[in-house]
């Protein structure tokens, strides 16, 4: 008979992100990388709803939802910005990438944000001061908190970390040999 605090991590891609504390982990994805590749994610996504709205204004509501939740289903668990700094999203109960909830939940600030942008009037507001005050705390946890979890990360159960694969060696490697120049 099984124990109900025996798990069985070989069906799981990362056991090892799996079996420690969420809060006390030290494997953490350097914070100014995590900012970049958000950066990069929020340029893309609302680069894309700003299509969609110029024909369709509600696409904006549906988009933000739909792009937010599944944006790090691509890959190994990595949105465009992660893959090009060399990190990944994990659901760490599954000790797999993270799942469209997971990433619904973990990104709730930024879908705020992309009802705020571009909206006029009162509903502007009405999403763009929740989401500062958000983001502020967002901020705060991932710079200031040993494990760099936010509380997206939290919430979603998720946590960030480096990933390296052929592309990201290659990008060390050339920007190592552009310093040298």
């Amino acid at each position: 008979m099984k124990s109900l605090h025996s798990t069985n991590y070989s069906h799981m891609r990362y056991p090892q992100l799996a079996k420690e504390a969420l809060l006390r982990s030290r494997l953490r994805a350097h914070p100014e990388n995590r900012v970049v590749a958000k950066l990069i994610d929020a340029i893309l996504v609302e680069a894309l709803i700003s299509i969609f709205c110029f024909f369709w204004d509600p696409a904006a509501y549906i988009l933000a939802v739909l792009l937010w939740g599944s944006i790090e289903l691509l890959g190994r668990g990595q949105s465009p910005g992660k893959w090009l700094l060399g990190l990944h999203t994990i659901e760490v109960r599954r000790g797999m990438k993270a799942s469209f909830y997971a990433g619904l939940v973990r990104n709730f600030p930024f879908v705020l944000l992309s009802f705020g942008l571009g909206r006029g009037g009162w509903t502007s507001a009405f999403f763009l001061v929740p989401c500062a005050f958000c983001l502020f705390v967002e901020a705060y946890f991932i710079f200031n908190v040993r494990s760099g979890i936010r509380v997206g990360d939290i919430l979603g159960a998720t946590r960030v970390a480096d990933f390296k694969d052929e592309h990201t060696k290659f990008i060390e490697q050339f920007l190592r040999e552009d310093e040298v120049v």
